[in-house]
């Protein structure tokens, strides 16, 4: 004999069948949920702790530039804090020092056009902080458990380095005697005077200078007097000619002023003022020498286009053809 017949499924029992698969399914997403919700948190903990760790300024921004997150070094860097940073536009930050439009252009292309920005140099006043050069790098990354695009952008301060780098800039076209330019940085100047006459089709002149018999101060008197010799010579210089104008000790007892004056000017003038300054300088301080200075005229005409030590070679030669005639040779 057969068991039982089943009895067939009512309406209503059917109902209450998928209703208790559809509460399952509820169940079961609402853990899925709970369990994605604290691995986002966690995950989010995570890269803000990796983040803080990171010594240079760290920005997170959206898509629109605002300000998602900042890492303990933006803070302690611009003495700000995530109540005047965090959800504000980039641009809005401090007193607008970065509202740069060549930075925030370059900024919006990041995410859509995968753009990675290097070195961007920016200076600026920021507040408190003051005066700082800053190195800008950005570049887009994607945020899985959030399902949407970031851009990280980090901050470097280079102010010091950009400072040593001047100075040694500075350090390699001075001349540490007497702050005047040494050869590199008049060859340098004359370089972009060159390019000027080019452009203007108009020629230029420069002194060649030399100091008269300081081989013969530096044997009788010492070196220090030699040395305090040149110095003396730069400060008449200085004193004789524009800031505008290049004035270099090129070497020893050897000096360069350039530009004097257009070319082919009449410069006696110029060259009597300088020994007339430098006759005042012998009884404004007295030395136990008289210093005296022995002088010649270049030119450079475009039409010709010499080098600059082409230019230098005719100056020493006028100035050693002066000196000769003084001595009477």
């Amino acid at each position: 004999m057969g068991g039982p017949a089943k009895q067939p499924m009512t309406e209503s029992r059917v109902e209450l069948v998928n209703l208790r698969i559809r509460v399952d399914k509820l169940e079961e997403s609402m853990s899925e949920f709970r369990r994605r919700e604290v691995s986002t948190e966690e995950a989010l903990r995570f890269a803000e702790g990796i983040l803080d760790t990171v010594r240079d300024p760290l920005l997170v921004l959206s898509g629109d530039l605002r300000i998602s997150s900042a890492n303990r070094a933006f803070y302690d860097c611009f003495q700000a804090t995530p109540e005047n940073t965090l959800g504000k536009h980039l641009y809005a930050l401090g007193n607008g020092q970065w509202d740069d439009q060549r930075l925030l252009l370059l900024l919006k292309e990041v995410i859509p056009g995968d753009l990675h920005i290097e070195n961007f140099e920016m200076h600026n006043d920021f507040p408190v902080i003051g005066r700082r050069v800053m190195f800008l790098n950005a570049r887009r990354f994607d945020r899985d458990n959030f399902g949407t695009q970031s851009i990280l952008l980090s901050m470097e301060d280079v102010t010091e380095r950009k400072l040593v780098e001047g100075d040694l800039m500075a350090a390699a076209v001075t001349d540490p005697l007497t702050g005047l330019q040494n050869r590199r940085g008049m060859s340098a100047q004359a370089g972009l005077l060159i390019e000027k006459s080019r452009g203007l089709g108009r020629g230029f002149d420069l002194i060649c200078i030399d100091v008269d018999r300081l081989k013969t101060i530096n044997d009788q008197f010492g070196h220090a007097e030699g040395d305090r010799a040149i110095v003396d010579v730069a400060f008449v210089l200085r004193a004789v000619f524009r800031q505008s104008e290049i004035i270099a000790r090129v070497g020893g007892d050897e000096f360069v002023v350039a530009p004097a004056g257009e070319q082919g000017e009449d410069h006696e003038v110029i060259l009597l003022r300088l020994n007339q300054a430098m006759e005042a300088h012998n009884l404004a301080v007295p030395r136990p020498f008289t210093l005296s200075l022995s002088a010649g005229i270049a030119g450079y005409d475009p039409a010709t286009d010499k080098a600059i030590d082409d230019i230098l070679a005719a100056g020493d030669a006028a100035m050693y053809e002066h000196k000769r005639r003084r001595r009477g040779d």
